[in-house]
């Protein structure tokens, strides 16, 4: 038993010299998303109950412009909750909405695998403010365009939480 104490003691002072590594070279990556079925005004989708919101595709685009990026999928999330996943490209979903759908204040959130020339590969999450409301009456004018250019927080694929 002394023995396995003294060599417990002995590791424990290792272990802190063992991290991941904080030289992770991210993708620095946008993302453009176009939504049909809503109307954005200041960031928040606005949808009428009973309505579709439909993201038709979502496009990388690399900040650095000589390197090329993808996305291998997209997980979508409604409210926290896991909805749905599109694998092929353009990786477009649609939100159906009915009577059971409350009204109010909602979160879209798109979780994508991210990798990119050179660069360690990464999850990129994207969240979109979505009200829905009961009638068109309710929806304010819309902004132009229809298509929306996001930057997402990326991290380390090994810091993936859902």
């Amino acid at each position: 038993m002394k023995k396995y104490l003294i060599l417990l003691l002995l590791i424990l002072p290792s272990l802190a010299f063992v991290s991941c590594s904080d030289d992770d070279d991210l993708p620095n990556v946008t993302f453009n998303i176009a939504v049909d079925g809503s109307a954005k005004v200041d960031d928040v989708y606005y949808i009428v109950r009973g309505d579709t919101l439909t993201v038709e595709s979502i496009t990388v685009v690399n900040e650095e412009s000589d390197k090329k990026a993808a996305i291998t999928q997209a997980d979508y999330y409604w409210d926290y909750y896991y909805v749905g996943t599109s694998i092929q490209p353009p990786f477009g979903f649609e939100f159906v909405t009915d009577e059971n759908t409350k009204t109010g204040n909602h979160l879209i959130e798109i979780e994508m695998p991210v990798i990119a020339v050179d660069k360690t590969p990464g999850i990129a999450l994207v969240g979109m403010k979505v009200k829905v409301v009961e009638t068109a009456d309710e929806v304010p004018q819309p902004e132009a365009p229809s298509v929306t250019k996001v930057s997402p927080k990326v991290k380390n694929t090994s810091e993936k939480t859902k």
